[in-house]
């Protein structure tokens, strides 16, 4: 039997056992097949490292000791030298049969360390075990002398100081949120509008800063007053952002000049040396200059990512890869015809590995609630013009493609879905989904578009151009739209707010009264008293999470500064500010809230059993639930099984849901940005379900203390979904998903054995338009078998393929922790026409 025979028959076999791992590694080129298998994995495996990964440090000594020198020079300016000095030193590499470069560590197996953060952090990773190269001793006085310098000078050192005392510690215990009130942790919207659509490089923004700072100069000169006193820190910014601009241009010709040296010097296969020589001609041009085809696209928009990383540890990764690099594929593929569709597809699939391989330390509390990846690389595809019209085109499909070949958990894709989608384009997210990637998820782009006008004012033409912040909140690229720090960093620990209505604002696990004091949950009466405890709970525990962070916006300027993220930014270049400053910025903010669907069940069980039913106290509940439960095991088993459950199409329940979503809608307008506009929810959870796990205690649904907590944002609890999918819909459909929230996720597990052929996509296809008339705004997608995941569980190795939504964002199966894994399976399978 041939080998092209033999091959297709290999496939038929891995179809037929919907085994799709093993036929992407006999679909793909060998050129991918080695970059995938190649790339070192930087997410921890559960809460650890892999074996082999260690922490850069060539990154920190050449940024501490450039940092220590300048020690006269404003911050910023000290910044832009100190990354500059990286970017001229630090040591690069290309990887065999590769064609995009850049990476933030020297070597491929190292992560970077980002030394300026936060000092809670640098602790951490001395004691963090197997992170430190080898001879560990030395690696370990390294980092100590490091730790020493930075002790009390950190970005998080310097907004502690300042924190009412109460606040920091609340902010810090955490218990009712996570996060980093710094640029130095989070993420940044890009100003794609600015950057992207092929008008300038960074030469041509260098020759912006300059007329701007030349007319600065002559502005400091003339007739003095109070007008001109800014000037001259913007001048400072402003000069900041050049240096690390041409700093950036050096750092890519350096790439340049490596591959010209291997080329003419050392590589012998006539292929490759091409190869490497256009590498080098990308890198001459790209970020200096504007694009020209689609080489120079992915590579300019990889190197804007890295060197963000350079400057800050950035936690997600906004972009819409397809409508800023469509039209130079449609120009080399279809126009031209300068490359092949599988050409195109080997470049698109290795900018997926080049972004899956990125990756930076990170305390545990993050790498638990993010297992299996190194941030949310959460990728917009589809959507709308600023017209209106439909935006997907043939990078669209190529990406999706690609995606299938490769099976890299991170970047994962969002689908904008409106209903001028062509099917050809449907049939694409379907098929990914149907191969088990857990991606592309879909949004709702009409809703999203009216949300995102509606809580933060963004104009339609802004709007329609909008890109996933993080996992979920629409952003737009643009000049007063994009938001530079992770303001959602006002993270909510949501089931805190029902644990402290319950003991009068008291935290029974760490031992402290957190919350306001709200009465005495034995002497309550009615159902309303302990609603408007948990009402006041709610708005004690955002008020605290939002005061903490918008300090850290308004302080940020100040403590930290981003002069890269600044260059790249028009505001910034227009006005001379920092990036992080609000002013000019139109707010994009959101308090991201994990846990959130535990309160409605553990209110309605109250509300149902002690007051309506009256077959339990106030007492007997709060007695059974500071013992965890326990010896109350038969009461325990009444409050999960007898007590309606979200999800179900039961206005019992969901009557109480909308109640606990308008009050968090109502007060979301109180409270205010640094750039005065709204703090809107976000119901959704990551891994922050078993993060949260054991800080979490006994709740009135049942849940014991230890338990996982729900999957997250609006999805029922794993297997209380008795109903079957389209009740889960009517449920969620009662939300308003314009104005009672940012955004609502929503898990839903499918029967991989239902979606086979024409009439599975069929069936998934009538559950799409269902979900997009109820008006729901996100839907994502595990399409994976029990007996695969169960498998995968006993066999890990033979499984590292295996892709599961945990929520948010995907993951390898074998990647996540046992109890992660466990949590997934017990998610209901929908059966689909129900």
């Amino acid at each position: 039997m041939s080998e092209p025979v033999l091959k297709n028959k290999n496939i038929e076999n891995f179809e037929k056992k919907q085994e799709w791992w093993w036929i992407a590694e006999q679909k793909r080129s060998k050129k991918l097949d080695y970059l995938r298998k190649a790339v070192w994995k930087k997410g921890a495996l559960g809460g650890n490292y892999a074996p082999g990964i260690k922490v850069d440090m060539e990154y920190p000594k050449l940024f501490t000791d450039m940092w220590r020198f300048w020690k006269f020079d404003k911050p910023i300016i000290r910044r832009a030298k100190a990354v500059a000095h990286v970017l001229d030193n630090i040591s690069i590499f290309i990887t065999d049969h590769s064609q995009l470069v850049g990476y933030m560590g020297s070597l491929p197996h190292t992560i970077l360390w980002r030394v300026d953060g936060a000092s809670i952090v640098n602790e951490e990773l001395y004691n963090e075990p197997g992170v430190h190269a080898e001879p560990e001793n030395e690696s370990l006085r390294k980092v100590a002398e490091i730790n020493e310098y930075w002790a009390g000078q950190t970005a998080v050192d310097k907004v502690a100081r300042i924190l009412d005392p109460e606040d920091a510690v609340k902010f810090m215990s955490g218990a009712i949120g996570w996060g980093a009130p710094t640029s130095a942790y989070g993420y940044s919207t890009k100003d794609y509008e600015y950057l992207m659509t092929g008008k300038r490089g960074f030469l041509d923004i260098i020759d912006e800063i300059d007329k701007n700072i030349e007319k600065a100069e002559q502005e400091t000169i003339g007739t003095p007053g109070p007008d001109i006193l800014p000037i001259y820190d913007k001048i400072q910014n402003w000069e900041a952002m050049k240096m690390i601009l041409e700093a950036s241009i050096r750092y890519a010709n350096r790439y340049a000049r490596l591959a010209r040296i291997i080329a003419e010097n050392f590589e012998t296969d006539p292929k490759r040396r091409e190869e490497l020589l256009r590498m080098a001609k990308t890198c001459e041009q790209v970020p200096a200059r504007p694009p020209r085809n689609l080489q120079e696209s992915l590579q300019y928009d990889h190197f804007i990512q890295i060197l963000a990383r350079f400057e800050a540890h950035e936690g997600a990764w906004p972009a819409r890869p397809d409508y800023y690099h469509g039209p130079y594929y449609d120009k080399d593929v279809n126009i031209e015809k300068n490359i092949t569709e599988d050409e195109a597809l080997d470049l698109i699939g290795e900018f997926l590995i080049r972004t899956y391989e990125v990756g930076g330390f990170a305390p545990r509390w993050a790498r638990e609630g993010l297992q299996g990846i190194t941030g949310t690389w959460v990728w917009t595809l589809g959507g709308v013009k600023p017209d209106g019209s439909d935006a997907c085109n043939d990078m669209t499909i190529a990406l999706m493609k690609a995606a299938r070949l490769v099976r890299v958990s991170n970047p994962t894709f969002a689908f904008r879905w409106h209903p001028k989608v062509e099917d050809k384009v449907m049939r694409e997210i379907f098929e990914c989904n149907r191969q088990g990637l857990g991606y592309p998820n879909l949004r709702n782009d009409p809703i999203l578009i009216a949300n995102a006008m509606h809580w933060h004012g963004h104009p339609i033409e802004e709007a329609r151009l909008w890109v996933h912040q993080a996992c979920m909140s629409p952003c737009p690229p643009t000049k007063h739209g994009l938001q530079p720090m992770r303001m959602a960093s006002a993270t909510a620990n949501c089931a805190k707010i029902v644990e402290y209505a319950i003991h009068n604002g008291y935290d029974h696990v760490v031992n402290m009264q957190m919350g306001p004091k709200t009465g005495d949950a034995r002497n309550f009466t009615d159902f309303e008293q302990l609603f408007q405890a948990w009402v006041k709970q709610m708005e004690w525990l955002f008020n605290t999470l939002v005061r903490t962070v918008n300090l850290g916006r308004y302080k940020d300027p100040e403590f930290y500064g981003r002069p890269f993220l600044s260059g790249i930014s028009e505001r910034s270049v227009e006005s001379g500010l920092d990036v992080v400053s609000p002013v000019g910025d139109r707010g994009n903010c959101w308090i991201t809230a994990f846990t959130w669907v535990e309160n409605a069940d553990s209110l309605a069980a109250v509300k149902k059993i002690v007051f309506d039913d009256k077959k339990y106290t106030m007492n007997e509940l709060i007695d059974a639930l500071l013992v965890n439960w326990d010896g109350y095991e038969e009461m325990r088993l009444d409050f999960v099984n007898n007590a309606p459950k979200w999800g179900n199409d039961d206005d019992y329940i969901d009557d109480i849901m909308l109640r606990c979503l308008r009050e968090c809608a109502r007060h979301s307008k109180v409270i205010k940005c640094p750039s005065g506009n709204n703090w809107p929810i976000l119901p959704e959870n990551v891994s922050g379900n078993i993060h949260y796990a054991n800080i979490v205690g006994a709740l009135p649904n049942g849940r014991r203390r230890g338990d996982a907590l729900y999957d997250g944002g609006i999805s029922p609890g794993p297997g209380l979904d008795k109903k079957g999918p389209t009740a889960v819909l009517k449920s969620c459909g009662k939300i308003d998903h314009i104005t009672d929230g940012r955004a609502f996720l929503l898990n839903q597990r499918l029967s991989p054995t239902q979606l086979a052929g024409e009439n599975g996509y069929q069936l998934w296809r009538a559950y799409v338009q269902t979900w997009a008339d109820l008006g729901l705004d996100h839907v994502q997608f595990n399409v994976v078998s029990d007996e695969t995941l169960r498998s995968a569980q006993r066999d890990p190795e033979k499984y590292s393929e295996v892709i599961v939504r945990v929520a948010g964002y995907s993951a390898h199966f074998v990647d996540i922790s046992r109890k992660t894994q466990d949590n997934i399976i017990q998610r209901t399978v929908q059966g689909l026409g129900k």
